[in-house]
């Protein structure tokens, strides 16, 4: 869509500057004759005259000219930010590259050389429903602890057995 846009900008802007053609058809039906109704110099003065009303447009107006000052400068201050961060972001990626490529030159691989595929954490199985996993502890029965372990809670590290002092 905006490239059409830009297409029709930029073919009016060629049909006005084009000369107009002689011996081509005019408005009106006839062909149109070598001297037209606006000679140049009309032309140039209504131009220095529409300069001229404009430029005196701020003493006619004083309040829409200081809003139009203010707008102007609000716009302003906003082109230098995003002007400021592009050259940083663009200065960033040419650092980034120079570094690559030095580090390619000297032919010594990258400190950083995990992706971030590698940085992922490894495949878990499925962990089991809350509601599937016992409320309560085992029953203790009567054997001491050293005959007999205790069962290790669901989802907790098995330890090996203690070795006999």
């Amino acid at each position: 869509m905006f490239f059409l846009l830009r297409i029709g900008f930029w073919l009016t802007v060629v049909f006005l500057l084009l000369p107009a053609v002689v011996g081509g058809p005019s408005s009106n039906g006839t062909t149109a004759v070598t001297d037209s109704k606006v000679s140049a110099m009309d032309a140039l003065s209504a131009a220095t005259s529409a300069v001229a009303d404009a430029s005196g447009f701020c003493a006619r107006q004083p309040n829409a000219c200081a809003i139009g000052a203010g707008l102007i400068e609000v716009i302003g201050e906003r082109a230098e930010a995003g002007a400021r961060f592009a050259l940083s972001y663009l200065s960033e990626q040419i650092i980034e590259e120079k570094r690559k490529a030095a580090a390619r030159a000297a032919g010594t691989p990258a400190g950083d050389t995990l992706n971030a595929h590698d940085l992922s954490p490894g495949w878990q199985g499925p962990r089991q429903p809350a509601a599937s996993l016992p409320l309560t502890p085992p029953a203790v029965t009567g054997a001491s602890p050293a005959e007999a372990p205790a069962e290790p809670a669901a989802g907790a590290v098995p330890r090996p057995p203690r070795r006999p002092a």
